[in-house]
């Protein structure tokens, strides 16, 4: 059986512990409709970005339910793989206008064959094998000589690929039996049993729980940025992308910090192991703001309680992505009860009520516009970050996310 994640694993996850946001008794009998299922999860890293700290919640989260499953990285991805794979994801969410060269394909391919040979005698006591991204998604190939049934599922935003891209990788998600994306609008033409599911943060994890951090610490944390906890905090913090929309928040800041002189503007992240982008692009947004007072660009290192301590000192929160997969970084703000502004990319929007929790904004002009109502409104600051957490507990946390999974589940094996 393939397992090789169970240190990034939540290790003392109870459904009955979201009894007050979810019905554990009906997610309990979904669940025991598939009693001795067995689930593979593959993906690209255990952790650092977004499908990682996802999986490492669901897949517990399916082993309380009863449902066995595992999450598998293969860890044989070369920094030239990941540099191929990068521009893989760029040209899937319309950013990378060049093709791959043949050189590339064959990079590409040769990390594949070495999958498969990794796989084979290790995945026949699996019901379902669910990829994750494209990374590894060759591993499709050995679906013939498997009982599995096989999911695709994309997290990226595919809405208007670069058409060879989709030449590239069509041929390996019309073998999977079933495909998930987050978004209507993402589903690539003709995917075979396409599903929409929205991925989910876990409220009560310590990135998320205000159990996790204390005065204190989050003043500590502020102050090793070099800023000032009693005054307002601008903050962005993500994965340092070209597609995030750092540029967008540094220019919002240089124009509000005349109106505003007592704001301070924070843009920092992580950078995932798989993405070569990640120091160039940060050296590029630290450039931006290059002697702008109360500004920071700086990367943090991978520690989710120092991230909930970022986030819980900021005054508004951005996500001004111009292209996102789902953006869950505006679920955890808002779990925090933190007002966000965000623009209309992939699925910022959907987790937002625009105008109750947050703001959907479509220039700098009417970022700057929000944030300024906002600065100068703190009964509707905290009036959005309440009416933002109800909100996501209703829709985006990891209980509902398994029980999506389940539904899906029974519909693939026509239970």
């Amino acid at each position: 059986m393939l397992n090789n994640t169970a240190k990034y694993q939540s290790h003392d996850f109870k459904i009955e512990n979201y009894k007050d946001w979810v019905d554990v008794k009906s997610l309990r009998e979904k669940a025991r409709e598939l009693k001795g299922l067995r689930v593979l999860h593959i993906n690209s890293v255990s952790r650092g970005g977004g499908v990682a700290a996802i999986l490492s919640k669901l897949v517990p989260a399916f082993n309380d339910l009863g449902i066995e499953s595992h999450w598998y990285v293969p860890e044989i991805g070369t920094d030239e793989f990941f540099a191929v794979t990068k521009k893989q994801h760029n040209m899937f969410q319309g950013q990378e206008r060049e093709p791959l060269t043949d050189r590339e394909k064959s990079i590409y391919w040769d990390i594949q064959d070495e999958l498969l040979r990794r796989l084979k005698g290790n995945i026949e006591d699996y019901d379902i094998i669910v990829v994750h991204d494209t990374q590894y998604l060759g591993a499709v190939r050995l679906r013939e000589s498997s009982r599995a049934k096989w999911i695709y599922r994309c997290h990226i935003d595919t809405s208007s690929p670069n058409p060879e891209v989709i030449d590239f990788f069509k041929p390996l998600i019309m073998m999977f039996d079933a495909t998930i994306y987050h978004l209507k609008d993402f589903i690539i033409g003709d995917s075979p049993m396409p599903f929409v599911i929205p991925p989910s943060i876990d409220p009560l994890e310590p990135k998320n729980s205000p159990d996790a951090v204390s005065e204190g610490y989050i003043r500590e944390v502020v102050e090793s940025f070099g800023l000032d906890v009693e005054r307002p905090i601008l903050l962005q913090v993500g994965r340092f992308d070209p597609a995030k929309g750092y540029e967008t928040v540094s220019e919002i800041f240089k124009i509000l910090k005349p109106r505003y002189p007592e704001i301070q503007l924070l843009l920092t992240g992580a950078g995932a192991k798989d993405d070569p982008q990640f120091e160039p692009y940060l050296e590029r947004i630290r450039s931006l703001v290059e002697g702008v007072e109360d500004a920071v660009v700086r990367d943090m290192p991978f520690d989710v309680v120092m991230l909930n301590a970022v986030q819980r000192a900021a005054t508004v929160v951005y996500a001004m992505s111009k292209r996102e997969g789902f953006g869950l970084v505006v679920s955890e703000a808002s779990v925090k009860e933190k007002p966000v502004i965000v623009s209309s990319a992939g699925g910022l929007p959907i987790q937002v009520i625009d105008g109750r929790t947050g703001f959907v904004v479509s220039s700098v002009e009417e970022a700057v516009e929000k944030t300024s109502v906002l600065l100068e409104n703190e009964e509707l600051r905290v009036k959005m970050g309440r009416e933002g957490r109800k909100y996501i507990l209703s829709k985006f946390i990891i209980p509902i996310h398994a029980g999506n999974y389940l539904d899906m589940f029974v519909k693939l094996l026509g239970k």
